[in-house]
């Protein structure tokens, strides 16, 4: 039976839900230091289970109203579990069963646009259409957010060497299992890291005005790097040519030895590697 992974686990996880809890505290900061008076339509892209979109309710302040929740995926599972675990919380809430690059906004009034770390999962011609129809939906002010762990600068240079290894760790675990390497192919776009000069380039050149392009530094503990590891897309770029299914699994066996080896201690005697975010903020000006 065919193993499917995707991307809820890791949105589970506390170190997740903790780092962009931060970061969306931050960009409202941003919108109340601007004067924001109100935010009347939310579009989350990429819902997923709706983890950001919760977390961006959870910290917008009272004064600032409730928005109309717009949730746009192209999974209809994944809207079906939004709307299970959102639908009944929101005044107003709607999904859309699309992709970023395609969405078709029937308005164009949106205050804040919510992306969560899906941007480079997109091709570069994706990336800018995306963007464009961003841009489009937005109202005149309106705030596009989003962030990725999956950039030029996100792994530290310290950390390199526990991403190797559980590469070399992986490979000997498909080669004990008679997995062969196939030749061919492309590498998915979450494996071409783009440097964070290109994101805010990509947003000035739909229009959009850059207010901050900052980076978090997170630790990331063994089940986030399990789930990371079990992407699709992330293991075709760190396992190139290896059937996906057995590199997923394979990669994510490989997180323990990698951790064992090279991981960093915390008070507590778990082990991480921390790994950088980038966090994008951008306005659309009249």
């Amino acid at each position: 039976m065919r193993t499917e992974y995707n991307f809820e686990s890791f949105a589970e996880t506390p170190e997740y839900r903790r780092l962009n809890r931060e970061m969306i505290a931050r960009w409202i900061a941003m919108m109340r230091e601007a004067g924001e008076k109100r935010v009347e339509r939310v579009l989350d892209i990429a819902t997923g289970i709706g983890t950001m979109i919760r977390l961006f309710l959870e910290e917008l302040p009272e004064e600032l109203n409730h928005p109309e929740v717009i949730c746009l995926d192209k999974s209809r599972g994944a809207l079906d579990r939004t709307s299970e675990k959102l639908g009944e919380a929101v005044s107003s809430f709607k999904t859309v069963h699309a992709t970023a690059q395609e969405m078709d906004m029937e308005r164009t009034d949106l205050s804040v646009v919510l992306w969560g770390n899906g941007i480079h999962n997109l091709s570069q011609a994706d990336q800018k259409e995306a963007v464009r129809r961003v841009t489009e939906a937005l109202s005149p002010g309106g705030w596009f957010f989003f962030n990725s762990a999956f950039y030029e600068n996100s792994r530290p240079e310290s950390t390199l060497s526990f991403y190797r290894y559980q590469v070399k760790q992986a490979v000997r675990i498909l080669r004990e299992r008679g997995v062969d390497r196939e030749r061919g192919g492309s590498r998915a776009e979450a494996a071409k890291y783009h440097p964070r000069d290109y994101y805010r380039n990509l947003v000035k050149s739909a229009g959009l005005t850059v207010q901050d392009s900052g980076e978090i530094t997170a630790p990331l503990y063994r089940g986030a790097w399990e789930a990371i590891s079990s992407f699709r897309n992330y293991a075709s770029g760190a396992l190139h040519g290896y059937p996906i299914e057995e590199a997923q699994v394979a990669l994510r066996d490989a997180v323990s030895p990698a951790l064992e080896k090279y991981g960093v201690e915390d008070d507590e005697g778990d082990l991480y590697i921390p790994r950088r975010w980038l966090a994008v903020a951008a306005t659309k000006t009249g």
